[in-house]
């Protein structure tokens, strides 16, 4: 007998074992070439729309190596988040698992407009018990420099996130399920503009922030804060308490506790936020509650 490729040619002639490796590759190279792609991407793509609420529209997509989908010029669309385009998606597919039921997949995100690979990238993996992932669900991720003007615009201006995230959930069933749960969030941001802080604000009351470090615990729809401090030209601020997460999640209600220390940028500003005259690096202390788009500040 001939075979096609030289290598299992070689194989064969180490006896049983050789036979048994051989059709062992045979066996997944075909699996690989008569695998149903098609129904699985879509299959993937609805069962991600139906679990975060976001509408997501992919302009093409095809198979990748190994065992991968790959989506390009995606369009992610919500009521939280506006809309966000996505230059490239991959998602590696466990393919044994992916017959026996389960969900195993390793994702990457690519901004648009990016030239280094590095940059402008999330990545990470999905593991879920069943294909419906109405069970155990696991996300995990790395946000690498990501731009936050293609998430949080006319928020903020400038700025880029690098962190990694965790996050369990015991069932997704409800239309609440996607707040609880449990995970952590540790995040850096760095070179940050924040726009439209407060309501009929003037356009002198954007702040500035060399950088933030974030830590956050989430259980069952509230993330404590952990950590949470920055400093730029505008002062430093530190904060504790907790977030209740809401849908949408503008509506998510705040309860910190903000030691702020002005610098002289920040004094300047203070009237056009409502907030008292202050003395420039003298500490100063405020409660932050209620919306996190209408929050109130109590002194």
């Amino acid at each position: 007998m001939t075979w096609p490729f030289a290598w299992l040619a070689t194989v064969t002639r180490k006896g049983p074992l050789g036979w048994g490796l051989a059709s062992l590759a045979c066996f997944i190279l075909f699996l690989l070439l008569t695998f149903p792609f098609g129904p699985l991407q879509h299959r993937l793509l609805t069962e991600f729309n139906r679990t975060s609420g976001l509408e997501v529209r992919a302009a093409d997509w095809s198979v990748g190596l190994p065992a991968a989908i790959e989506w390009r010029d995606l369009v992610l669309t919500g009521p939280a988040i506006g809309t966000i385009s996505v230059g490239t998606a991959r998602a590696a597919i466990g393919v044994f698992q992916a017959i026996l039921g389960q969900v195993v997949v390793e994702y990457t995100l690519q901004l648009p407009g990016v030239a280094q690979s590095e940059v402008g990238r999330a990545s990470g993996s999905l593991t879920s018990a069943a294909w419906s992932l109405q069970g155990p669900l696991a996300v995990k991720g790395h946000l690498q420099q990501m731009d936050l003007t293609t998430v949080l615009k006319p928020y903020v201006s400038r700025g880029t996130i690098q962190g990694d995230f965790a996050h369990r959930w015991d069932t997704t069933q409800g239309a609440q399920a996607a707040l609880h749960g449990e995970g952590t969030v540790r995040a850096e941001i760095k070179d940050l503009v924040v726009e439209r802080i407060a309501p009929n604000a003037s356009a002198n009351s954007s702040l500035t922030f060399n950088q933030i470090h974030a830590v956050f615990a989430c259980r069952n729809g509230t993330c404590d804060v952990m950590d949470l401090k920055g400093d730029g030209v505008d002062g430093s601020f530190s904060a504790q308490g907790h977030v209740t997460l809401q849908q949408p999640l503008q509506q998510s209600l705040l309860d910190l506790t903000v030691t702020v220390i002005p610098g002289a940028g920040f004094a300047q500003k203070a009237a056009s936020l409502s907030l008292p005259p202050f003395q420039p690096g003298a500490p100063l202390t405020f409660k932050l509650v209620g919306p996190i788009i209408q929050a109130r500040v109590a002194l």
